[in-house]
Formats: C-alpha cells, sequence, structure tokens
C-alpha cells in the first residue's frame, strides 16, 4: 500500500512539474507544508482556475481543453466535497455567457463522459450537463443533447430510485418496473442482435447460483429490450428462461443510461439502484456471494 501511494504520489507531482512549463495558465503551486497526496491534490483542484483568465481563455478551445483534462487528472486524487465545490465555482464563472457555457459542456463531455474520456464520471459530468441544459439562451438543438443527458443520468445514478418503466411483454401485456416485487432485481437491457448481450443472457441463464436465488424468490431478472416489440425481438424472446421477465421499451433509451450494451443495473425491493455498469463476472460473483449466505442461514 505505501508503494502504491509513493508511486502515485511521484506520478501527480511529475505531472505538475512537467506540465507547469508550458500550460495554457499558471498553474497553481501546492505549498510545502501541504504533504499528503490527498492535501496537494485537493489544493490544485480547489485553486486550478483562480490565475486563468476566463474571458478570454475561450479563444483557443484546443487550449482550453488541454488545460481541463490537466484538472480533471487531479480529481481521482482529491475529496468529492473539494472536487464538487470547484466544479459549481467554474461553472459560475462561466454560465454569464452562452457560447462559452456550451463550450464548457463540450470539453467536460469529452473529459468525463464520451468514449475517450480520461476520467470516466457520471457524478462529475452531470454538473455540467445539468449547466447547459438550463440555460435557455443556448439554443435548443445544441442543447437537445445535454438534455436528454442530464436526465439519463440522474434517472441513472447509484442511489437514485429507477423510474417505473413502462414495457411490453411478449404476449402484448403491458407491465413497468413499479410492478416488479423482489428483494433484488436485475435490469437488464439487451439486443438480440448484440453478441455480447448474448454471451451475458448465455451465462445468466447457466449460472447454479442465479437460478437458485430467483427460485427462492429472492431475485428476478428483467430483460428489457430498448425498442418497439417487433416480431423478429418476439421470437428471439420466446427462448429467453422461463423464470426472468421479458419485454421491449421504447422509452428506454430516454430514461436509462444505456451507452455500453448489454447494460446492467442492480436494484433493491424499492426500485433504489444498488449498482450499476457491471461486467457479468462480478454479477455472477456477487450472485454467488448472495446466495451462500441465503443458504447458510437456512436451518440444517
Amino acid at each position: 500500500m505505501k508503494k502504491l501511494f509513493f508511486t502515485i504520489f511521484l506520478t501527480v507531482a511529475a505531472a505538475i512539474t512537467v506540465r507547469g512549463a508550458d500550460t495554457y495558465f499558471p498553474y497553481p503551486t501546492p505549498p510545502e507544508a501541504l504533504t499528503t497526496l490527498s492535501e496537494r491534490t485537493n489544493y490544485l483542484v480547489e485553486h486550478f482556475w483562480e490565475r486563468c483568465n476566463l474571458k478570454s481563455a475561450f479563444s483557443s478551445r484546443a487550449k482550453l481543453a488541454g488545460a481541463f483534462r490537466d484538472y480533471v487528472s487531479f480529481m481521482p486524487y482529491a475529496s468529492a466535497d473539494t472536487v464538487h465545490e470547484s466544479i459549481n465555482r467554474l461553472i459560475d464563472k462561466v454560465k454569464g455567457d452562452k457560447n462559452n457555457l456550451l463550450t464548457l459542456g463540450e470539453i467536460a463531455e469529452s473529459a468525463l463522459y464520451g468514449d475517450s474520456a480520461e476520467v470516466l464520471s457520471d457524478e462529475l459530468y452531470i454538473p455540467f450537463a445539468a449547466a447547459v441544459a438550463a440555460n435557455k439562451k443556448i439554443p435548443a438543438a445544441s442543447r437537445a443533447r445535454f438534455e436528454h443527458q442530464a436526465r439519463v443520468l440522474a434517472n441513472s445514478q447509484v442511489g437514485a430510485v429507477a423510474p417505473a418503466l413502462p414495457f411490453e411483454t411478449i404476449d402484448g401485456s403491458k407491465s413497468d418496473l413499479s410492478k416488479i416485487e423482489s428483494p433484488y432485481t436485475l435490469l437488464f437491457f439487451n439486443d438480440p442482435d448484440c453478441d455480447d448481450c448474448a454471451l451475458v443472457k448465455a451465462r445468466l441463464a447457466a449460472d447454479f447460483s442465479t437460478r437458485q436465488l430467483i427460485d427462492k424468490g429472492i431475485l428476478k431478472i428483467v430483460s428489457i429490450y430498448p425498442d418497439s416489440p417487433s416480431d423478429e425481438w418476439k421470437e428471439s424472446a420466446a427462448r429467453y428462461p422461463e423464470t426472468w421477465v421479458v419485454g421491449a421499451s421504447e422509452e428506454a433509451d430516454d430514461t436509462f443510461d444505456m451507452r455500453n450494451a448489454p447494460v446492467m443495473y442492480f436494484l433493491d425491493k424499492n426500485r433504489k439502484i444498488i449498482a450499476k455498469n457491471m461486467v457479468i463476472d462480478n454479477v455472477i460473483n456477487a450472485f454467488n456471494v448472495i446466495n451462500n449466505a441465503q443458504t447458510a442461514q437456512q436451518p440444517q
């Protein structure tokens, strides 16, 4: 642990030193009295933009984007409160100019949300998306993407209550997530044409612990096709396990964050999101742990 900490510390310190010579504006220098990694990165994040003239900085989008990536690179080592306060101050300084706010939102999207994000964090990106979405001076066409992102991310955060997504089952009946009664629910968004989705489906269907949890009434798997219930989908869905709830919903993509198929959300009995963006190995391991715990509690 000490070796890991020392390595991280040296990495961050080196980054500060190297980038300090040719940065877009002078970056803050942590006082020597601050010796721990968290203290130094908190200082960097808190004071990062103080020597930047934000009225003129947007004249070079590329350079500003580079500075923003440096800013983001310190965030994983800083405290959550410091990071959120710094983000809010930055947005407050920029929001008076609609064009600059839109540019900042696009830069944040690339650095925190997009496929090439160096620090992929929905939590950190939401304030930027929400700020752009809320500014009615920005043209509607430019706001639309950020409005969608802000909405689905707010619905999809760990700790949030998942919306009661309506869906249609194979036989054409209507239902929604509020009608699912179970201590735990695995919400599994997938497409029959997706190879990775098929692999996850096969592993869930074959896993012993998963089947036991379903049989015991502890778990329900709700498989949702995020589109209209076509004949092709119905034909494929008919081959899903009979113990699963299987449906299709055109509203799914506008309700939940589904950037990378397949997408899985783990919900408690109140539809509170316990985990998201899980990989199948972690899901299987978690179900094995839950099943073993349940088995151990049963009278011998």
